[in-house]
């Protein structure tokens, strides 16, 4: 009788163990779950632009682009590809060299003392000829504030299936602020017009501009694109 009492304390205690054992392991797994052991948790799920990036080769031109615009690969090959429409005032006509570089599917006018009020009359004008893109960018306020009449009749124009880069200012003169903040509420309320912020990007960077501190040198230009078109990859991708 003892010797059966023996057997089965022998076997009760090591049910006990492996009853302790697996107790210990959910609670080690649940403390792992809740996140006692952050050392756990160090992998990260990629962007879908960071694997899109991966997949990317750049062609010998496009990586000239993206050395000399401080563009990464997916930037660079999007402004490779992308078709668009810009038209502006004399800052565009400064950098319309640099944008033909980086956006080779561009049609870029520039002019210059070209106000706002010019525009709705140009994007009627393209549209009925067929040759308003699907991407429009938009480089004016230098020379005067725009007025929400014109701004509302290029949006009608340009319709809700296309996409809006309005570049905002940076202009040593009254209007800045005014033309700055409309560019700013006119995104907010469309979801195809995005602020391209060059005024926050240029800030305390008085070697970019030329002495009136409105048109952009040659360093200027190649960051301007810079901006641009980190912007446009941005919202597309």
């Amino acid at each position: 009788m003892l010797k059966k009492w023996g057997h089965f304390s022998l076997w009760l205690l090591v049910g006990v163990v492996v009853l302790f054992g697996l107790v210990g392991v959910g609670w080690h797994n649940a403390a792992s779950h809740h996140g006692n052991h952050p050392e756990r948790h160090h992998f990260t799920t990629a962007s879908a632009a960071q694997l899109k990036a991966k997949k990317i080769h750049l062609t010998h031109r496009e990586k000239h682009v993206a050395k000399k615009y401080r563009l990464n690969k997916l930037q660079t090959r999007t402004a490779s590809k992308i078709h668009l429409t810009a038209i502006g005032d004399s800052v565009m006509v400064d950098v319309k060299p640099d944008l033909k570089q980086t956006f080779p599917h561009s049609a870029i006018s520039g002019s210059v003392g070209r106000q706002f009020y010019s525009l709705p009359g140009i994007v009627r004008q393209l549209k009925a000829s067929g040759h308003l893109a699907k991407y429009l960018v938009i480089n004016l306020g230098t020379n005067g504030p725009p007025t929400k009449a014109d701004i509302n009749s290029v949006l009608k124009t340009v319709g809700k299936q296309r996409h809006i880069f309005w570049i905002n200012t940076r202009v040593p003169r009254h209007w800045q602020n005014t033309t700055n903040r409309l560019i700013k509420q006119t995104a907010k309320k469309h979801h195809n017009v995005h602020v391209v912020d060059w005024y926050s990007a240029s800030k305390g960077h008085v070697g970019w501009f030329a002495s009136d501190r409105v048109h952009v040198d040659l360093t200027g230009a190649v960051y301007y694109t810079h901006t641009l078109a980190k912007e446009i990859s941005k919202d597309l991708n």
